[in-house]
């Protein structure tokens, strides 16, 4: 029986889920929900998620919500991309959070004043600010990947998965990775495997 994933593909955090899905090869149902899909706000998704907000994921009798959580239980549960090492996988958890909040936080906010919003909403003043805030940020991970093909270690992780998306949402505002040599190897070894290409390079734009 499929896994269904409730959640429009545009959304950042339901990209991490069907990423690591495919690439996995894990058999997954996509329903369109959030953003210009709406059905956030029904009496059935709050049951699912009282917080309305995507992705949410329905494997059998289990209901479970927030992107990390979801992706951390179906690594386990198909025992892929399981860190067994304590320390290693510390630093995992550790850049799977820092790039879903701290470097997501700006990439968030030029998306909206750059795509999501509409045109009479947005504020230049505001993306210019997240642009700046973005470009400092990638700062880390450019040291992060001095001496090392991939976030944690020289092979593909969970901690790839966050960064690898919103790093592709900043090629897709504009940002270059032309100051960030490590970065452009890095994001071009992710343009190499299939289920990038499929999830997320292939994958529409907020809102949509």
């Amino acid at each position: 029986m499929a896994i269904k994933i409730y959640g429009r593909l545009s959304s950042a955090n339901v990209q991490k889920i069907n990423w690591f899905c495919n690439y996995a090869n894990i058999n997954i149902i996509n329903l369109n929900y959030g953003g210009v899909h709406g059905k956030t706000q029904t009496s059935d998704f709050k049951k699912m998620n009282p917080n309305c907000r995507v992705p949410v994921l329905d494997d059998s009798k289990l209901i479970l919500y927030e992107s990390n959580a979801i992706l951390r239980y179906l690594s386990k549960r198909f025992n892929i991309l399981v860190e067994e090492n304590v320390e290693t996988n510390g630093k995992i958890d550790q850049w799977i959070d820092w790039g879903s909040f701290t470097f997501a936080s700006p990439c968030s906010l030029l998306t909206a004043h750059k795509l999501s919003l509409p045109q009479d909403q947005r504020n230049e003043l505001i993306a210019e600010k997240a642009k700046k805030d973005i470009l400092n940020l990638l700062e880390i991970v450019e040291d992060q990947l001095s001496n090392q093909n991939f976030i944690v270690g020289e092979k593909f992780s969970l901690a790839d998965i966050p960064l690898g998306i919103w790093s592709h949402r900043c090629v897709n505002l504009k940002i270059s990775f032309n100051n960030f040599p490590n970065i452009n190897n890095w994001y071009i070894k992710l343009n190499e495997m299939n289920s990038f290409q499929k999830t997320v390079i292939n994958a529409p734009l907020p809102p949509n």
